[in-house]
């Protein structure tokens, strides 16, 4: 560790540990000013340090390193944090409420709080009322993973096939159902942007 922080020292500029610190700075739930602050860093200085334009002196590294609460490996992607993979079994699924097959569930496998926002479907066979509730912001991507789903927009429909995969701006309103009698399924992930 110690060599490859000496080596860091005297490195050019790194994108690959700028975009590391992104993403943990982004994990971590930290504005670029509130990370600055943490470790008593200039603002517009941790930003080139993030874009790849500035190569962090062994100092900054750790205290970056202690803002963030990671090891110093953690930065140069030689350790990962406990946290930050999740396996969620099958059995340890979170179930919406349903079990009907003509209403709509869902069951949900995605870490609480995350950016990124996944669970698989079940649509009922007619559309549900339209609900504000389809609106969020960030992206969404709809993958069939089985049956025939119609997916509904405000001016305009698809229909969806096994394998079929539909991606949209989340602030669209949009309803889903399932065609025919076959049961259909479909993983939906949605990205959210950072939390300022």
């Amino acid at each position: 560790m110690a060599t490859r922080l000496m080596a860091a020292a005297g490195a050019a500029p790194g994108p690959a540990l700028g975009a590391r610190l992104r993403a943990l700075r982004q994990a971590a739930g930290l504005t670029l000013d509130a990370l600055a602050e943490a470790a008593s860093l200039d603002k517009g200085y941790l930003s080139r340090v993030e874009r790849g334009l500035k190569a962090p002196s062994i100092a900054t590294l750790l205290r970056l390193s202690e803002a963030l609460a990671v090891p110093v490996g953690e930065l140069f992607g030689e350790s990962v944090a406990e946290h930050a993979v999740r396996v969620t079994r099958r059995a340890d699924r979170v179930a919406g409420p349903g079990g009907d097959p003509d209403t709509a569930r869902f069951e949900t496998f995605s870490r609480a709080g995350g950016a990124l926002e996944a669970f698989v479907i079940y649509p009922a066979p007619s559309f549900a009322a339209p609900a504000a509730a389809s609106e969020h912001s960030g992206e969404e991507l709809l993958l069939v993973l089985s049956g025939t789903i119609e997916m509904r927009f405000a001016d305009r429909g698809f229909v969806l096939e096994t394998g079929d995969c539909a991606q949209f701006p989340g602030h669209l309103a949009h309803r889903l159902r399932r065609v025919g009698d076959e049961h259909a399924s479909a993983l939906v992930a949605v990205a959210r942007p950072p939390r300022r």
